[in-house]
């Protein structure tokens, strides 16, 4: 063997022993390189969790039935009126407003435990958030326009007081009255009436 092959195998043996040092003395990784990809090495200390929250902290951070309290309360998760409850306040829930009939010649909320329950939710979501909310009452065509503008009114307003009640700041609720002029039915059929006769609550964004 001639001189130039003696180092160049000398050579050799010192790079692989090099190398052989620097990954399984210095790195600690020998057993751990992959076919013929990069070494993995093992951190060194595992990644912190967050600890679970608690019921307690769930429910806090949710609100009432599971809903996040950053959230405009839902009334009644009904998108449509039951035609069998027309004698009765129903609350029905659409894309950007809850919609709340009343029975015929009524401007005052009934007893209803659901109604009690969203209005709850409401004063404590516009307390809390400070957000503004519209209240728009609505008739059906029984009786003169004017009248019936009044008889809106009255609806809104006693969904106002309420609120009031509840503690929202009567700067917060603004009320108007549309009379029979935006019917969402026809008036010739007792459901289609009971559909107009409704006041509708709608939170500004």
């Amino acid at each position: 063997m001639n001189s130039k092959a003696l180092v160049f195998v000398l050579f050799a043996a010192w790079s692989g022993l090099c190398s052989w040092w620097y990954v399984c003395g210095i790195k600690k990784a020998c057993g751990q390189q992959d076919m013929g990809g990069p070494v993995i090495t093992t951190p060194a200390i595992e990644p912190e969790t967050m600890p679970s929250a608690t019921n307690e902290q769930a429910t806090n951070s949710t609100g009432n039935g599971g809903q996040s309290s950053n959230l405009p309360p839902a009334a009644s998760g009904n998108t449509a009126i039951d035609e069998r409850g027309i004698d009765k306040v129903q609350l029905t829930d659409l894309a950007d407003r809850v919609v709340i009939n009343f029975p015929y010649g009524s401007s005052r909320k009934v007893e209803d435990a659901a109604m009690d329950d969203y209005l709850s939710r409401l004063a404590a979501y516009l307390k809390n958030s400070g957000a503004t909310v519209t209240i728009t009452g609505h008739t059906d065509f029984v009786g003169e326009a004017k009248a019936n503008i009044t008889m809106g009114l009255q609806r809104a307003n006693s969904i106002r007081d309420i609120l009031i009640k509840k503690g929202v700041d009567k700067s917060q609720i603004k009320c108007k009255s549309f009379g029979e002029n935006k019917p969402v039915a026809s008036n010739d059929s007792a459901l289609g009436r009971y559909k107009n006769r409704r006041v509708e609550i709608q939170i500004n964004q």
